[in-house]
């Protein structure tokens, strides 16, 4: 049988809020009621209604203060407002502060059937399109993964600012997931049919902030042979995310702080102001204010970024989550075999749980796609998981001197670090393969690839 379609009707008088509660239960509805603001606010989270009737004049704060304080939080859910005493300003108010319709008591059922199945049709449609949004940006599926609380923090601060035109600063270690955050707050703002522009600030060079950011006229500097449009123009009504904003030179953070203040701009080689109607959104896995008070970063700039902060948690803060984030990225892996993705052994999930993840969710990410090449066919199981996380071989990096002096580390590339693991797992196993395979936790007969691969299929097995 499917769910009822809920309804929250909010009426301080006691005898209203029953009769519409029996007369829409009749209709198919389930019904919560509230008698106050207060009440409705508190209600509102757990029941997660798909309408909400409520009456506009009560003691405890009227139907438009209810209907604002709901939108503050987020909920694009429909709120149809009643009044005895209607009159056309209260319509116009009603509509302009966000409610879907306007209803005069006594109410006429015939006129509330309509108007409820209608504002229930209308959310339908508003959870569709922003599904379809979500997918056609590519994070359907894939941002912020997790049912941890820590992660329904993150989710409840996205739908927090997402209806307004903050200024958001996502902050948190690399791999923790803070631009599918920004894309989560774009595609569920007003903004998302505008364009979403990205910028990695440690990218630019010095001498090109300000072109880059805000486009220059040709002939303006030398090699300038031709105008170009800044990111702040392309992202106009959209949304631009701004990525590690901790590198901006400082004369950049001036300017950058001149249109967060008022929205103001300038072409390079151009003597008029512009005005920008672009949403900043900006990333940072560096800790800001130490930056402010080793005078890298002005205060200012920080505190005009720092009006909505999202703090997107290590992974080794929701361990309970990995298991269903390995999951979902295993699913997105292509698959070994045709129909068949690759799964998690017996025991892997401990071995999973087990490691700190200093590179977070993109470090696992990486490595069940390695695990996935290594690991044949089979499921992938813990011994070589446990191979593939070893300190010893995972961070194994050679040192090599740089022209011009200097060293560079280098990770070593996927054969060398298969030839290790298959080498180590031998010597363990005095040479025997079938029990070299159960170590490295793939199917023996896949060993004798790697063996030849390596140029190891030779070896004697060890007395």
């Amino acid at each position: 049988m499917a769910p009822r379609t809920r309804i929250l009707v909010v009426d301080d008088e006691r005898y209203v809020r029953d009769s519409l509660v029996e007369l829409l239960g009749l209709e198919g509805y389930a019904c919560a009621a509230a008698g106050s603001m207060p009440e409705a606010l508190e209600q509102l989270g757990g029941f997660d209604p798909a309408v909400v009737l409520t009456d506009l004049s009560m003691p405890s704060g009227d139907g438009l203060e209810l209907l604002a304080a709901i939108r503050r939080a987020g909920s694009t859910v429909p709120v149809v407002l009643m009044t005895g005493v209607g009159t056309v300003r209260d319509a116009v108010a009603a509509i302009q502060g966000g409610a879907y319709d306007f209803l005069q008591k006594p109410v006429d059922q015939g006129q509330l059937r309509l108007l409820l199945k209608r504002a229930v049709e209308h959310q339908e449609l508003v959870r569709e399109v922003h599904s379809l949004r979500a997918r056609a940006s590519g994070t359907h599926g894939r941002a912020l993964l997790g049912s941890s609380s820590a992660m329904a923090r993150v989710r409840q601060a996205i739908e927090q600012v997402a209806q307004t035109d903050a200024t958001v600063l996502v902050t948190g270690e690399s791999g923790t997931g803070k631009e599918l955050a920004a894309e989560q707050v774009h595609l569920r703002s007003a903004r998302s049919r505008k364009p979403l522009v990205r910028v990695n600030c440690a990218a630019i060079p010095t001498t090109l902030f300000e072109s880059e950011f805000f486009g220059h006229r040709r002939g303006a500097f030398s090699g300038a042979v031709a105008d170009r449009t800044g990111r702040f123009a392309e992202a106009e009504g959209g949304t631009i995310v701004l990525d590690e904003i901790g590198t901006l030179p400082g004369e950049m953070q001036a300017k950058l702080l001149r249109v967060l203040e008022n929205g103001e701009y300038q072409v390079v080689g151009e003597s008029r102001t512009r005005v920008s109607d672009a949403r900043v959104i900006a990333l940072t896995n560096e800790s800001l204010p130490e930056r402010v008070q080793k005078g890298e970063f002005r205060s200012d700039l920080y505190y005009r970024l720092n009006v909505f902060p999202i703090a997107m948690p290590p992974l080794r803060a929701h361990r309970e989550d990995i298991g269903e984030i390995a999951a979902e990225l295993l699913a997105a892996l292509p698959a070994r075999r045709p129909g068949r993705a690759p799964a998690l052994g017996a025991g892997a999930l401990e071995v999973l749980h087990s490691h700190e993840w200093p590179g977070n969710v993109r470090e696992l990410r990486n490595v069940l796609e390695r695990a996935a090449i290594v690991g044949g066919s089979g499921p992938l199981e813990a011994g070589l998981l446990r191979a593939l996380l070893e300190p010893a071989l995972a961070a194994s990096e050679v040192v090599v001197a740089a022209p011009g002096g200097g060293d560079l580390q280098l990770r070593h590339n996927l054969d060398a670090l298969e030839k290790q693991l298959v080498q180590r797992a031998l010597d363990k196993c005095e040479g025997r393969k079938k029990d070299a395979a159960a170590l490295l936790g793939i199917d023996p007969r896949n060993l004798g690839y790697y063996l030849r691969k390596h140029g190891l299929s030779d070896l004697p097995p060890r007395a």
